[in-house]
């Protein structure tokens, strides 16, 4: 995999705010991961919000939570 270069722009104190939680660069790409991670799975709840209102099948919180962590597995 290529890895891009991307530059952000930060405060004084945000930058000191992400180096307690280690290297910026790890840290920023480590937030960036979660951040990729959480527009995904709200895209799947979305996608199954509007199946679930298009068919009569109904499905718990716990069984769409189950079926994303399974889904995220693959």
């Amino acid at each position: 995999m290529t890895m891009k270069t991307v530059s952000v722009r930060i405060s004084d104190e945000e930058k000191r705010q992400l180096k307690k939680y280690g290297r910026l660069s790890d840290t920023l790409r480590e937030g960036m991961k979660l951040y990729l991670n959480k527009k995904k799975t709200d895209e799947l709840l979305c996608k199954l919000e509007k199946m679930q209102s298009e068919s009569q099948i109904k499905t718990s919180i716990d069984e769409e939570v189950k079926l994303i962590r399974e889904d995220r597995e693959r």
